[in-house]
């Protein structure tokens, strides 16, 4: 049983009164040891979902900001361009230190040392690249290996799924992600896909065309609108600097 809550008092209480987790990032920042030991102890799942919510700016402009996301080619593939276009092509120029991602995976990596776990929620702000930078948020306080751990393993511990995914153990279910380079090197490594595989087939990373143990084609995409994506595509980026003073 889980719930939705960001105040501390609440969250604590949700615990006492027997929920297993919570969504969304706790705006108190640093978490003191007393919450993150209790919190620990208590085998809680915190999924802090840093895109949105928390003491600062929401974490998701931050990666607005930093490229054109809009402009990404598997985004404007698998995602209905009203879906993609309008918030991201916002972006939001602010200093780094706007953003208070660093502080929240500290919070979850000190209730993970103390016993806890944690989860990948993107909130479903930007399907698909939003849980590579929610791994991405955990690895600045975890480091790469903790992050992929939390992305995998925690994730199907607080799914109830433990003996079916997270982890690649005989008996479990073939659903793994092939990538061509190291997360461990890179953590935005996650996002070189090779090939997926779901349930046994496998899958071409870019186009999702079956490769084994069947080849065709994924079908087609209702959504796909390639007169707007040319027409997109051949707009000039206008871009502006603010001044030093903001």
């Amino acid at each position: 049983m889980t719930s939705e809550g960001s105040d501390l008092a609440y969250n604590l209480g949700m615990i006492m009164d027997g929920q297993t987790g919570f969504e969304h990032p706790m705006s108190y920042a640093p978490l003191y040891s007393d919450a993150a030991k209790f919190f620990g102890q208590a085998k809680a799942v915190y999924s802090p979902t840093f895109v949105v919510g928390g003491p600062g700016a929401w974490n998701e402009e931050y990666f607005w900001g930093e490229t054109n996301v809009w402009q990404d080619a598997k985004q404007r593939k698998w995602l209905p361009w009203r879906q993609l276009v309008p918030n991201t092509r916002r972006p939001i120029k602010r200093p780094d230190t706007d953003y208070s991602f660093p502080m929240i995976a500290q919070g979850l990596a000190d209730v993970i040392a103390n016993g806890g776990y944690g989860a990948i929620g993107s909130h479903g702000q930007q399907h698909g690249i939003g849980s590579h930078w929610e791994t991405w948020m955990v690895a600045s306080a975890m480091g790469p290996h903790a992050a992929l751990d939390v992305a995998t393993r925690h994730g199907a511990h607080f799914l109830g799924a433990s003996d079916d995914i997270g982890s690649l153990e005989v008996g479990k279910l073939a659903d793994m992600v092939i990538l061509k380079s190291n997360p461990l090197d890179d953590i935005r490594n996650t996002l070189d896909i090779g090939q997926v595989m779901q349930g046994g087939v496998l899958r071409d990373g870019e186009t999702l065309d079956e490769m084994w143990p069947n080849s065709k084609p994924f079908g087609p995409k209702p959504w796909d609108n390639p007169i707007f994506t040319a027409a997109m595509t051949a707009r000039p980026i206008i871009t502006t600097e603010s001044s030093s003073g903001c």
